[in-house]
């Protein structure tokens, strides 16, 4: 069974309530940032490929020409620029990580 509440340092993500709190303040997140963003948590530290994220929140297989991925983790960026302590990498022909801010960048 997984859990479904992730914390990590200052963001705090409720699956159960579909609820994401970034230093105590919550923020409205889309169906897809929202999934986007639990899937990267369940794997911080992690390369998740842009496959495996296309998989998860659209049960699709990349096109490799497919930039909805990359509008919505622009958008989903923004709204956790209030942390920190995290935040979501581009690894180029990769995917994406959601890494400590004190970490060196993975791209």
């Amino acid at each position: 069974m997984t859990s479904s509440r992730i914390s990590l340092g200052n963001v705090t993500i409720d699956r159960d309530r579909f609820e994401v709190w970034v230093r105590g303040e919550r923020i409205e997140l889309t169906f897809v940032e929202f999934e986007l963003l639990f899937v990267l948590a369940r794997n911080a530290g992690k390369v998740v490929p842009r496959s495996r994220l296309l998989l998860a929140v659209w049960n699709e297989r990349s096109t490799g020409e497919d930039k909805k991925l990359t509008v919505h983790m622009s958008r989903l960026r923004k709204k956790l620029r209030g942390s920190d302590c995290w935040r979501i990498e581009t690894v180029t022909r990769r995917g994406y990580a959601l890494t400590p801010v004190s970490e060196p960048s993975k791209g």
